[in-house]
């Protein structure tokens, strides 16, 4: 440890192929441990000693000291074939969460899979950090395109291979199903708008009635204001630096931002990837169980028609 004192730990998990050592807090909190952090430092004290500290990089903290190699005692899994099957859908599935995926096993969707609990993940917890919680709005919509929520992210300091630095989201309020374009420049959203509304309405026979967003600049320009009064649409507007107002849209930005670190993580592919990551993510995202569903995909309430597809 930081103090030079060996500190051994007891009821872990063996994971041989894990590349970094991971301590839940939760875990030392139990042993009657108080976690303290501050000023970019953790500290587990008992009493009034620290037992162990460590330092945030990165938005995670890095215990000081070092491992020490011992052996280990491996359990052999009861179902080690289902087990493994069950991770790879896990992986298949842009690092879906055990309630979507035991929701697809009980439909028969995931073959050879079974609805057994996950095994740890390294790259969920990496991928998945813990952020501010968005609120959800109740809007009432009944049908499709009668509420739309869209938001930009970016810019990403990593450009995509075709050189795309943004992206932004159209999110339909009643069945949660999601569009993603990605851009170069912030000035495209009005460009991939229409291009995205002609597609949309003549797919679906209906036309958009609300769009919800933050009061950025490229939704509040000229163009795209008289665009919204020619077509009728109602605007919803947030307050300024109120994101939780636009909480759908931007908990669905979260949401495919988590699985494309997971991914390129468990790929190993660098950032310049999120661009393919982040398409694939809203493709998958349409065809797994969504809690706002009740358990349904987007896909299945966008069309009305029970989810066929084995992935």
């Amino acid at each position: 440890m930081h103090d030079g004192t060996v500190r051994e730990l007891s009821d872990v998990r063996y994971v041989p192929d894990m590349k970094k050592n991971l301590i839940s807090l939760g875990a030392l909190e139990s042993k009657g441990l108080k976690i303290t952090m501050e000023g970019g430092v953790l500290k587990a004290v008992h009493g009034a000693l620290v037992v162990m500290k460590g330092t945030r990089r990165n938005n995670l903290y890095f215990l000081q000291g070092s491992t020490v190699i011992g052996g280990a005692a491996v359990t052999e899994a009861a179902d080690a074939d289902s087990t493994d099957t069950t991770r790879l859908w896990h992986m298949r599935l842009g690092h879906a969460g055990e309630k979507a995926l035991q929701g697809l096993v009980k439909q028969g969707l995931l073959k050879g899979a079974k609805a057994c609990k996950l095994e740890f993940c390294e790259h969920c917890v990496l991928g998945k950090q813990t952020r501010v919680k968005f609120g959800t709005a109740i809007h009432h919509t009944k049908g499709i395109l009668d509420y739309v929520h869209t938001d930009v992210w970016g810019p990403s300091k990593n450009a995509s291979w075709g050189g795309s630095h943004y992206f932004v989201s159209f999110v339909d309020d009643f069945s949660r199903r999601i569009w993603v374009y990605t851009m170069k420049r912030k000035d495209e959203v009005l460009k991939i708008f229409l291009k995205w509304k002609k597609m949309i309405e003549t797919q679906s026979g209906r036309k958009i009635k609300t769009l919800r967003s933050d009061n950025g600049g490229e939704y509040k320009s000229d163009p795209f204001l008289k665009v919204c009064q020619d077509e009728g649409i109602v605007r919803h507007f947030t307050v300024r630096e109120t994101p939780q107002q636009n909480g759908v849209a931007e908990r669905m930005n979260r949401t495919l931002l988590e699985k494309v670190r997971c991914m390129l993580s468990n790929a190993g592919l660098g950032k310049a990837f999120w661009a393919e990551a982040i398409t694939y993510a809203s493709h998958l995202i349409n065809r797994l169980p969504a809690a706002a569903n009740e358990g349904k995909t987007p896909m299945e309430v966008w069309s009305g028609k029970p989810l066929v597809l084995i992935f």
